[in-house]
C-alpha cells in the first residue's frame, strides 16, 4: 500500500474503533467536514487529472472507512441509508474522490453480511478496515467481455497450483488503482467445468500492471484504468466460495444492492452541488436591463423548480430502496434499483445541462464548478447496468405477463 500524505479531520490519534459509538448525526458531521475540503481541492485534481490522494488521506483519517463493518468487530455497522447519505455529502464536494469510497464500501457491505464469504477471510479483512484500513474494490469489468451484469464467463482465468491459484487476464474501469491495497478479482477456474469466484489480490502484488489509460472527459481524477493480471499467485484462503458458471455469486449480488444505492447518492449528490451553484449565480446575477436579480423572474423559478422536485422525487427514491434493501424485500429492492438506475444515476445528465441552460456562459466557464458537475454526470450512464438493458427488462416483465 503506497503512503499518502495526511492532513487531518479528526483529533489526532483518533481511530475508526473509537468512531464506533458515533450515531448517525455524528457521522454525517464528519462527512460536512470532508465535504468541505474536498470541494477546495476538487478543481484541481479535475485540471491536471491528477489523483486525489490527499482527500483519500483526509477519509480514513476520519475513521468513515468503517462505516460498513459490523459494530460487533469495531466499525461503525453503519446501514445502507447512512452510507447514502455519507456518499451524497462526499460527493457534493468532489465526485471523483466519492466514487472511489463507493467500491469500497460495496465490498465492505458483503464482508459483514458474510454470504459467499469463508469467515476466515471475512474476518481478517474486516479486522484489517478498522485498525489497518486499506481500500478495496472489486475488479469486474473486462475490455471484451465488458459489464459482469451482461452475464458471460470471465476472461481472466484461475489456475489451481499446489498453494493456491494463480490469475491471467486484464480488467477495465478499476476505480481508484493509485490507492488501492486490494483487487478483489473475478475470475473463472480452469476446470473442465469452470467455476466463478472472487480472489483477493494484492494491488502492489508481482504481476499486477496498471495501464494508464483513463483519459476521460468526467470522473477525471478516479483514475479508473485498466489492470493486467501476469501469473499472479493467490493463496488458497483467499477466495470467496465458488460458484457454477451460471449461478449469481451471492457477492456480487450484495455489492450491486449496495452500488445502486450508493452511485444513485452520488449522482444526486452531483446534482445538488450543481444546482447550489446555480442557485447562488442567479441570486446574484443583476442584468442591467432587468434591475433585479434572475432569480426573481417566474420563468426562472419554474425551471429551477423542476430540478428541486427532481431531487425531492431522487431523495424518496433512495429512501425506500434502502429501506427495502434493508428489510431483505428482494423483490421491491429489485425495483427500486432500476428506477434508481433510469431516474437517478442516469437522468442526472438531463438536469444538469438544464442548469447550464439557465447560467449561460458563466455556467460553462472552467471558473465554476458547473461544467465540471457536468460532466461527471454524464459518467453516471456508463455504470453498469446501461440503461438499454435496464428499460428492456422492465418492458419484459410487463409483455410477458
Amino acid at each position: 500500500m503506497i503512503s499518502i500524505p495526511t492532513s487531518r479531520v479528526v483529533s489526532r490519534g483518533e481511530s475508526a474503533e473509537q468512531v464506533g459509538g458515533a450515531n448517525a448525526d455524528a457521522i454525517l458531521a464528519r462527512a460536512a467536514s470532508l465535504r468541505g475540503l474536498f470541494a477546495d481541492r476538487a478543481a484541481g485534481h479535475d485540471r491536471d487529472a491528477g489523483f486525489p490522494f490527499d482527500d483519500i488521506a483526509d477519509f480514513i483519517a476520519s475513521g468513515l472507512m468503517a462505516l460498513p463493518s459490523r459494530g460487533e468487530a469495531g466499525g461503525l455497522g453503519g446501514s445502507l441509508a447512512t452510507a447514502q447519505a455519507v456518499i451524497g455529502s462526499l460527493a457534493q464536494g468532489d465526485a471523483s474522490t466519492a466514487l472511489v469510497i463507493v467500491n469500497h464500501y460495496m465490498v465492505h457491505a458483503t464482508i459483514a453480511a458474510r454470504a459467499g464469504w469463508p469467515e476466515a477471510l471475512a474476518a481478517r479483512l474486516e479486522e484489517e478496515n478498522v485498525r489497518r484500513p486499506g481500500l478495496i474494490n472489486a475488479a469486474l469489468a473486462e475490455p471484451d467481455l465488458g459489464s459482469a451484469s451482461y452475464g458471460g464467463l470471465p476472461e481472466t482465468v484461475a489456475t489451481a497450483t499446489p498453494d493456491g491459484w494463480r490469475i491471467t487476464g486484464r480488467k477495465a474501469y478499476v476505480t481508484g488503482i493509485p490507492a488501492l491495497a486490494w483487487l478483489l478479482v473475478r475470475a473463472r477456474t480452469d476446470e473442465p467445468t469452470p467455476r466463478v469466484g472472487l480472489f483477493l489480490v494484492p494491488a502492489r502484488a508481482d504481476g499486477v500492471i496498471e495501464h494508464r489509460n483513463w483519459d476521460h472527459v468526467g470522473m477525471r481524477a478516479t483514475h479508473s484504468h485498466e489492470v493486467e493480471f501476469r501469473d499472479v499467485a493467490v493463496p488458497a484462503g483467499d477466495v470467496t466460495d465458488l460458484v457454477e458458471s451460471d449461478a449469481r455469486h451471492p457477492v456480487l449480488g450484495g455489492m450491486m444492492r449496495w452500488n445502486t444505492g450508493l452511485l444513485g447518492a452520488l449522482y444526486d449528490g452531483i446534482v445538488r452541488a450543481a444546482l447550489d451553484w446555480t442557485a447562488g449565480f442567479l441570486r446574484g446575477r443583476v442584468p442591467s436591463n432587468l434591475g433585479q436579480p434572475l432569480a426573481t423572474l417566474p420563468s426562472v423559478q419554474d425551471a429551477v423548480g423542476r430540478v428541486v422536485l427532481a431531487l425531492d422525487e431522487a431523495r424518496m427514491l433512495l429512501d425506500l430502496y434502502a429501506g427495502d434493501v434493508a428489510a431483505g424485500r428482494a423483490e421491491a429492492a429489485d425495483r427500486g434499483a432500476a428506477v434508481i438506475k433510469a431516474r437517478v444515476i442516469d437522468g442526472a445528465a438531463d438536469l444538469t445541462l438544464h442548469l447550464l441552460s439557465l447560467a449561460g456562459n458563466a455556467g460553462l466557464s472552467a471558473r465554476n464548478p458547473l461544467e465540471r458537475c457536468h460532466r461527471d454526470a454524464l459518467c453516471g450512464r456508463i455504470h453498469a447496468p446501461h440503461g438499454e438493458l435496464v428499460r428492456r427488462k422492465a418492458g419484459q416483465r410487463v409483455l410477458a405477463s
